[in-house]
């Protein structure tokens, strides 16, 4: 049930309604599985919702599966963004920060809503909060064979030392944890690779996730919480989250089937056609 009646200067109006709750301490992580989207209906939907501009990428790409992980990484976020704020999942807009970060364009009527996405061959993540600095990262953990080379390059001192001091047998996974962990940390911070890998560091104890940072970065470690998930044993996944030293966020992960975006990207539209029946029967 997607709409009620509430009464202003004498008459009903329709509303909106059934968005998804979002608190202010917490932050919902949708993720989705790209194979389970290859449908012939998921595509023709999807490819509708895009704007000329994600139309024309999406052409680009040449290898059907790229295609297809675009179409679920931008259906996703504009399904998921719908459940939170009553816009249509076509009609969202976004612009790029200085350093190239999708957000909201201003004239949404959004509030505080913010988004964030990743995505690795075959798994796409959608993170939603309101009014925090946040990053999500998904890696599909593939054997690697220079890992000495990839961490001596990207990683600082003490987290290569770190993971060497591991058994090899435990390196490969512990890579991967740093590198999702730095890449939701830039994400979080919106300046991506301006932000030099080596100027911060992770130590990993048990659960504890601990973050240290060069002078240079000018930020503190008290301010941040960070989250590793696996959503199945190929792919890692991180969650970076400014706090500003506050209580920590509530982090929820809850996964996305084809058919539940297929059902808020109808549900989204048939609550705005029956706003617009709405209006012009008043018109009248």
């Amino acid at each position: 049930m997607l709409q009620e009646e509430y009464v202003t200067e004498g008459f009903a109006v329709p509303k909106r309604t059934g968005l998804q709750p979002l608190p202010a301490d917490e932050v919902h992580v949708w993720y989705a599985w790209s194979a389970e989207f290859d449908t012939p209906a998921f595509r023709t939907a999807a490819l509708a919702l895009l704007s000329t501009e994600e139309r024309q990428r999406h052409d680009r790409y040449v290898f059907d599966y790229l295609k297809l992980e675009y179409l679920v990484t931008r259906a996703l976020c504009r399904g998921v963004l719908s459940r939170y704020a009553a816009t249509l999942p076509s009609e969202w807009t976004f612009v790029a920060n200085e350093y190239g970060r999708p957000e909201i364009a201003a004239i949404h009527d959004t509030g505080d809503l913010r988004f964030n996405l990743s995505n690795s061959r075959s798994l796409v993540a959608c993170l939603v909060g309101r009014e925090v600095d946040a990053g999500v990262d998904v890696e599909r953990c593939e054997r690697l064979t220079d890992i000495a080379g990839i961490a001596e390059h990207h990683f600082s001192p003490t987290e290569v030392e770190a993971l060497f001091a591991l058994p090899e047998s435990e390196r490969q996974n512990r890579f991967f944890q740093y590198w999702t962990l730095k890449e939701s940390y830039i994400k979080a911070r919106g300046m991506g690779l301006s932000i030099p890998l080596d100027q911060f560091s992770f130590a990993l104890d048990g659960d504890s996730i601990g973050i240290g940072f060069d002078p240079a970065l000018d930020d503190t470690p008290a301010h941040w919480q960070f989250e590793l998930h696996r959503p199945d044993e190929r792919h890692q996944m991180a969650v970076g989250l400014r706090h500003g030293g506050k209580a920590p966020f509530t982090v929820l992960l809850r996964a996305a089937s084809v058919e539940s975006v297929l059902e808020w990207i109808t549900a989204a539209r048939d609550a705005h056609d029956s706003m617009a029946s709405w209006r012009h029967t008043e018109s009248r």
